[in-house]
């Protein structure tokens, strides 16, 4: 199984790992959630708690070979603690079996509602991260309790973070063409290409 992982990330060079290791080495989170997740691992080579949550039937399948996963999650990871998944198979909109105020980084990637459904489970000073795509982002700014920090681009090939100063807002790219997959042929097969910029919220309090 984890041949899919390479085939829809590796291969195609859409793993992220530069943009994790950001948030990792910024924010020092520990534990994250990850609605959407499709076969997606790479957050556990940077986070020591993961929980992943998708409805897909393929991501099942691919979390149910842990000993596989935790192998090649041990050969990679970037920190110390022994790394902890668990997957859960559901729509992530509807209520999940976990607490809520209990994770320090909460995952919104290629995936839309996650800042409505799932923002509960963020304990308060922890953050989402999103790049828009199905409107993500702006869905966020509809939230009190959540106030944009920060955000990300690629720059010369590295991910890039800018902090928000007091008072400052950006302009959120509505276009879902910001934040689509780009893929181009190389003489070892397809690429993705990077373009969506990211932004990170924080949930200032409680509640909204």
């Amino acid at each position: 199984m984890v041949d899919h992982y390479h085939r829809q990330y590796v291969d195609l060079r859409f793993e992220r790992s530069g943009l994790f290791e950001l948030i990792r080495e910024k924010y020092h989170s520990q534990e994250v959630l990850y609605p959407g997740c499709s076969v997606h691992i790479t957050p556990s080579f940077f986070f020591p708690h993961v929980v992943y949550v998708d409805q897909d039937p393929a991501a099942m399948a691919f979390f149910s070979n842990r000993d596989s996963l935790l192998g090649l999650i041990n050969r990679k990871r970037r920190y110390h603690r022994k790394p902890y998944i668990q997957f859960i198979f559901q729509d992530f909109t509807q209520p999940l079996p976990i607490p809520e105020n209990q994770f320090d980084l909460i995952l919104a990637l290629y995936t839309g509602g996650v800042s409505k459904a799932c923002r509960a489970y963020l304990k308060t000073g922890g953050i989402i991260l999103t790049n828009n795509h199905h409107s993500d982002a702006i869905e966020a700014t509809k939230y009190t309790d959540l106030t944009l920090i920060a955000n990300v681009q690629i720059r010369q090939g590295k991910y890039r973070l800018a902090d928000m100063e007091p008072g400052e807002k950006i302009r959120i790219h509505k276009q879902i063409g910001q934040s689509k997959r780009y893929l181009r042929q190389t003489s070892t097969g397809a690429e993705y290409i990077e373009k969506a910029c990211y932004y990170i919220f924080k949930r200032t309090r409680p509640g909204g």
